[in-house]
């Protein structure tokens, strides 16, 4: 739900930009959640995750800027938040800020462990129980060592969604042209060779060599995510369907979060296959092209 509430903030920044509406909204909004959470911490993922990058997209939206410049701005714009953000506690409490982290995530993770065991599907052996208990730490490393590829992977899926709805939800209120939205968007297609690239990287026999492979999957995984997610928006919107589509499509995504594994899929074969026929013919030779 964090991924959508940057929507309202970027529709009031372009409807009355000139009053700065998106930011004035974004600082009430903040205060909201000061107020019901009365924690910092969650007052800083708000304003990077929804409210900084919101009001972004509406300027950018708003400029005419074309889609993938604004994907990337959006992405760039809340891991610099994050990154500023998480520097300046570092050298504030003379890096005691990282270990506190840490054992933050690792009760989470011992939490999702143990709730694993005793919800399993299938009853899971006392002794295999305890050979998991004991490896623990073990996963928890290797959790942890994933951890800035999955952050990658939300920031550029929390833009995709951002832009994508408020395209959408400005193409069908308004007239006005603000450039194409998803159901046009083409990620650059040489890119394909770094999705290979990192499946390499975890071919190969190296622990180092691996995490560095499976966190750049991870980063480039989603934004095909988005790509097969525009064909079939596109596919969608050609065909006429109404709300309830959408409506049961993102009820779908949100209790089944394996469909995102089919949309991907749909976007890295629309390199060659070009589901929506709208990528320049061979003989163009347009810089587009």
């Amino acid at each position: 739900m964090a991924m959508f509430s940057g929507v309202p903030l970027a529709l009031a920044q372009i409807a009355y930009h000139r009053y700065q509406l998106g930011v004035g909204a974004m600082v009430l909004s903040g205060l909201v959640v000061e107020l019901l959470t009365r924690n910092p911490l969650s007052l800083l993922l708000y304003i990077a995750w929804a409210g900084m990058s919101g009001v972004l997209a509406g300027e950018l939206v708003r400029r005419h800027k074309n889609f993938s410049s604004s994907l990337f701005a959006i992405s760039l714009q809340m891991i610099a938040f994050f990154s500023f953000v998480l520097g300046f506690f570092y050298f504030r409490t003379g890096g005691k800020i990282l270990e506190r982290l840490r054992q933050e995530l690792y009760q989470s993770f011992d939490q999702v462990v143990h709730l694993y065991l005793q919800n399993s599907p299938s009853p899971i052996p006392v002794v295999d129980q305890n050979l998991i208990l004991k490896m623990e730490p073990e996963l928890f490393l290797s959790f942890l060592s994933l951890v800035p590829g999955v952050f990658v992977a939300t920031v550029f899926l929390t833009a995709l969604i951002l832009m994508g709805m408020v395209k959408g939800i400005l193409s069908r209120k308004t007239a006005a042209g603000f450039g194409y939205g998803i159901d046009r968007w083409v990620l650059w297609d040489p890119m394909i060779f770094f999705l290979i690239l990192s499946l390499a990287l975890i071919a190969i026999p190296s622990h180092l060599v691996r995490i560095a492979g499976i966190n750049l999957f991870f980063s480039l995984s989603i934004l095909y995510v988005g790509q097969g997610a525009g064909v079939i928006v596109s596919y969608a919107k050609s065909r006429k369907f109404g709300r309830l589509f959408w409506i049961i499509a993102a009820s779908f995504i949100l209790l089944q979060p394996l469909i995102l594994l089919l949309l991907g899929i749909i976007g890295v074969l629309d390199v060659w296959v070009d589901f929506r026929k709208i990528r320049p013919a061979a003989d163009d030779e347009s810089t587009e092209a």
